[in-house]
């Protein structure tokens, strides 16, 4: 059985499809649940329907303002075209910004296997997105589909207002998520629906009308004793402004002398008194008053409007706003009803078409047509077919296993993140192995993965390799132009080329469907090009790094072209263009906002940090549990040995006598003593550490910026090196830390600039900034979405050819 969880505003009309959907899965097994603001909703859900309340620790200012919405929406007096940019800018936007942490939080925990989100709660598929669930829609509304061709303009105003929204949440796609590319239902009949063809992931279920609980009142005994013709006359339960008093007025007038019996849907207490003809109720049980109906006057909500023609009753359609007058307008088309205009129609207008359409037995007879279409379309046992269709076609894709392997480069932080990536992928049934050319301790690799390392293909090489990784601690010592031939010419082409040989004799046995390749491991990518196997780039890094050259240095970047070109041609291929890199699919380590790139490649993903492999080095939790003085995290990473003792010795002198606990990442050995406030580790289990600190001082390494920032504390960067500078340029953008060049480290100013950090709130607001971007960003369950994804559709493509 499957778990469900249906995402829904708090709208009436929106909701009460879905508690018949939920109902009819919940009697066939399955899991079903409601994401909803409304504590309400807990007393119409059907027997073993569980409601996921979105809550939140505000302030009494944003409680106020959480709970308007449905105000603003009811006594807000708008029309036509108005009333749609006002439901966009007042309540739609503000209502799914808000919602979207709450529904992030209570899908983690329920973990469904389908999500079905309101077409307006656009919310839910966000955090689909974000998280990698598959989701489907229920459009209530289908003018909001129509729309696309009767109002064109209009339909590109409100997609810009949503993918607006959806870039600012971390979902960089450039379309609309509001309508499932997997499976919409579209919660009307074909034939009331009209002309337009729609591909094929709409699919029309009819109207939802059944099994809804309701507690109305309502007087049976005296409604069928009496004689006359009975109508219904209903606004809805989302207009609660000045005019809703001269509407009914207008009512009154039509009917209180006439052999018509009126069941008014108001407020018993809008008039004194009302004429004897008319029985009024706040709520009244629709669905089984319908049968004993002979028409219905109503705005023209989808919901009402559906449930009297599957009944077979014409209707007086009187729209006011939204989507209203396109309803009205297919009420008229099918014959079903006539249409009077809100604003301008007297109680003798009302009268006439009242009569009109009693006395006129086409109009019921159009009614029935349309009432029988829905019927055939099935309802509710559609619906839930439907998604017990969609459930069985994401399980048998999710069977489809594949082999992923992860060629990576001798540098830890590369590593790091694929090694969470590799084990959720081997947690979901996948292959997974991981590639490097020097050794790999074992207790890194996840649980069913292994670890490749072509040891006799590289005894050639062991020299040159020890060479070019002591090499690295010479880059504080060089120039820009230096840095990036000790990286480029000396290091990842060298390690490139020693890669070929392993690679051919692994691949030659173990076949994978997709190899990722790290940014720096141009290996992998080249490889994957020559022998046509499908490629990914993971960048742990910024991925601007070096920035444009092609334009503010040319002749850098020709020497960039000719030596990739030449190692191209080294490894055997000679076709036009740069493959060190996928040009499919590059996922990058970060978020969008905090890297600062305003448009993106196609290709190019934002998946945000993810946390690595759980390190459970040994640690003296005791000491730092004592503490009761701020605590602050120092490390400079796996490299850059030879300047460690130098920077410890400022570490030391700034803060030795100062009110702070100092945890370092380094060889105790370097010095003989240490402060009593320090706590020395050469390893730590650094993301277990990180929630227990205050601030964090590192060269900027990104591993441990990501690990800081996804804290949400402040930093102190001290660039030394490679990317440092470019992400300490980052990092005060973003308005989250403080960069100190290592070369103009003076102690004072290091101590000054740690105390600001602490003490100045500023910076630890702006690092929770970027911690809310890179949890939009979707992180570990974001990038094993898009693994699968291509994969599923590189093997697709593969079986076609």
């Amino acid at each position: 059985m499957a778990k469900y969880v249906f995402v829904v505003p708090p709208l009436t009309g929106h909701v009460n499809p879905t508690l018949s959907i939920g109902a009819e899965l919940l009697h066939r097994g399955h899991e079903v649940a409601w994401i909803s603001l409304d504590k309400n909703l807990i007393s119409k859900l059907p027997e073993g329907g569980q409601l996921l309340l979105i809550q939140y620790d505000q302030t009494d200012d944003e409680k106020q303002a959480s709970e308007q919405y449905l105000d603003i929406i009811s006594r807000k007096v708008v029309y036509g075209i108005d009333s749609i940019k006002f439901l966009y800018e007042d309540v739609l936007i503000p209502l799914n910004r808000h919602c979207y942490n709450g529904i992030i939080t209570l899908l983690k925990a329920f973990q469904p296997d389908l999500i079905i989100s309101d077409q307006q709660l656009f919310a839910g598929p966000i955090a689909a997105k974000t998280l990698g669930i598959p989701y489907c829609t229920t459009v209530t509304a289908p003018a909001a589909i129509k729309i696309m061709n009767e109002l064109p303009k209009v339909h590109e105003w409100e997609v810009n207002q949503i993918v607006a929204l959806q870039q600012e949440l971390g979902i960089l796609d450039a379309h609309s998520l509001a309508c499932s590319d997997l499976m919409t239902l579209v919660l009307t009949s074909k034939d009331f629906f009209g002309e337009m063809e729609l591909t094929s992931n709409y699919q029309f279920t009819g109207p939802v009308l059944t099994t809804r609980r309701t507690s109305s009142q309502f007087d049976w005994d005296t409604f069928h004793k009496d004689t006359n013709r009975k109508i219904l006359v209903s606004i809805g339960t989302t207009f609660d402004h000045d005019h809703k008093k001269a509407f009914f007025q207008k009512v009154i007038d039509a009917f209180q002398d006439e052999q018509i019996t009126a069941v008014v849907v108001s407020d018993p207490e809008l008039f004194d008194q009302w004429p004897d003809n008319f029985i009024v109720y706040e709520q009244v049980p629709q669905l089984e008053l319908l049968p004993h109906l002979d028409a219905v006057v109503c705005h023209g909500g989808h919901n009402t409007v559906s449930e009297t023609l599957i009944h077979g009753l014409p209707l007086v359609v009187i729209p006011i706003a939204y989507d209203q007058s396109h309803v009205a307008g297919r009420v008229v088309r099918t014959g079903a009803g006539e249409r009077l205009n809100f604003n301008r129609f007297k109680s003798h207008h009302l009268k006439d078409a009242v009569y009109t359409i009693l006395d006129d037995p086409s109009y019921r007879k159009a009614a029935q047509s349309v009432g029988q279409s829905f019927i055939d379309a099935g309802g509710t046992s559609t619906a839930a077919d439907l998604l017990e269709q969609t459930i069985t076609t994401i399980t048998a894709k999710s069977m489809v296993k594949s082999k992923f392997l992860f060629v990576i480069p001798p540098f830890f932080g590369h590593i790091s993140p694929t090694l969470s990536v590799g084990a959720s992928l081997i947690a979901r049934g996948h292959e997974v192995k991981w590639f490097g050319i020097t050794p790999l301790d074992s207790k890194h690799i996840p649980e069913g993965g292994s670890y490749y390392y072509p040891e006799e293909e590289l005894i050639p090489h062991q020299d040159e390799i020890k060479r070019i990784l002591k090499r690295q601690d010479d880059g504080p010592a060089c120039s820009g132009p230096e840095v990036m031939k000790l990286a480029l010419e000396e290091t990842y082409v060298p390690f490139a080329k020693m890669m070929m040989p392993g690679l051919t004799r692994l691949t030659q046995n173990w076949q994978p469907d997709v190899i990722i390749n790290d940014c720096i491991t141009f290996g992998g990518a080249l490889f994957a090009h020559k022998h046509n196997i499908p490629c990914v780039t993971t960048t742990p890094v910024p991925p601007d790094v070096m920035g444009d050259t092609e334009k503010s240095a040319p002749k850098i970047f020709e020497w960039q072209q000719n030596l990739i070109k030449g190692l191209q041609k080294e490894v055997g291929i000679y076709d036009e263009g740069i493959f060190i890199h996928s040009h499919k699919l590059n996922m990058v380590f970060t978020s969008q906002a905090f890297a600062g790139f305003d448009t993106v490649p196609p290709h190019m993903k934002f998946v945000g940090p993810v946390k690595g492999r759980p390190n459970d080095a040994p640690f003296n939790w005791e000491k730092l549990n004592a503490s009761t003085t701020p605590k602050i995290f120092v490390s400079l990473g796996t490299l850059l040995v030879d300047i460690r003792k130098a920077f410890f010795e400022k570490i030391i002198a700034a803060f030795a006598d100062q009110p702070v606990t100092i945890v370092a990442a380094t060889p105790p050995e370097i010095f003989d003593e240490w402060p009593s406030n320090f706590i020395i580790s050469s390893f730590v289990p650094q993301s277990a550490l990180m929630p227990h600190m205050d601030m964090v001082i590192c060269h900027g390494g990104f591993n441990t910026v990501n690990d800081t920032f996804r804290n949400g504390l402040p930093m102190l960067i001290t660039p030394i090196a490679y990317d440092h500078f470019h992400i300490a340029k980052l990092i005060e953008q973003a308005g989250c830390g403080i960069s100190i060049r290592y070369k103009r480290l003076r102690v004072e100013a290091l101590r000054e600039t740690v105390f600001e950090l602490l003490e100045n709130p500023k910076y630890r607001n702006a690092a929770k900034e970027v911690l809310n971007t890179f949890t939009a960003a979707g992180g570990n369950d974001k990038a094993v979405a898009l693994l699968e994804n291509f994969a599923e559709k590189e093997q697709a493509t593969l079986a076609t050819v």
